[in-house]
């Protein structure tokens, strides 16, 4: 029997005063999901979910995460995160190397107009199959939203380090990152569930071999 696939998925602690972080939430119900048997992506690839929760704090997330990934040699890697004030599940393009923080992160760093890899490139492109994945997320009846850039906090910071080490160690490993909204919110038109479906899917179109979907997709602004 071949071995199964391995598929790393991170989540954040809470920050900026919060007591809980909805990723986490995610990341919680996935994993029972997975343990139960009960994912989508179950019923097409044989797959286990190593789980890993985050510190908010510039450099050690993505240190953490680069280790895990050397350690479990996964299928795949999807960072998890908060963006606050949204409505939709984001999947994001790219990871900027640029550390521009409006507020600290947890340990206390607040870095402005500083790199994230001094000697990378000035962007890098998540390896997800995010098109394809809209659309069966979308088709589900989640709303979701292909987004341009993480921004240039933590979840910012997390992403390219990933996608950064992945490309200098010539690692074949789809990842990426997904921003979920405040799902603890009542005005939030995104539960939980629904963010776990998401990203459920979205780890079933990346672990397939084909080319993303050509579809346009991309904001006019």
């Amino acid at each position: 029997m071949p071995a199964p696939h391995t598929v790393v998925v991170s989540a954040f602690e809470p920050f900026g005063g919060a007591d809980h972080n909805p990723s986490q939430d995610v990341l919680d119900l996935l994993t029972q999901r997975a343990e139960q048997g009960e994912l989508t992506v179950q019923a097409e690839h044989d797959v286990v979910v190593t789980p890993l929760t985050l510190p908010v704090e510039f450099g050690r997330a993505g240190k953490l995460l680069t280790e895990a990934i050397n350690r479990h040699s996964p299928a795949l890697v999807i960072a998890l995160g908060l963006a606050a004030g949204t409505e939709a599940v984001r999947l994001e393009r790219v990871g900027l190397n640029l550390r521009d923080a409006r507020i600290p992160d947890n340990a206390g760093a607040q870095p402005a107009e500083a790199p994230v890899a001094p000697q990378g490139p000035p962007a890098l492109f998540s390896t997800l199959r995010l098109k394809a994945a809209h659309a069966r997320i979308a088709a589900a009846g989640i709303p979701v939203a292909l987004s341009l850039s993480a921004g240039s906090y933590v979840c910012n910071d997390l992403l390219y380090t990933a996608l950064h080490h992945i490309s200098t160690q010539n690692l074949k490993i789809p990842a990426g990152f997904v921003h979920v909204p405040d799902l603890r919110s009542p005005e939030t038109p995104v539960s939980t569930e629904q963010a776990t479906t998401a990203l459920d899917l979205l780890i079933a179109e990346s672990l397939k071999k084909d080319d993303d979907d050509a579809t346009p997709l991309g904001p006019l602004h």
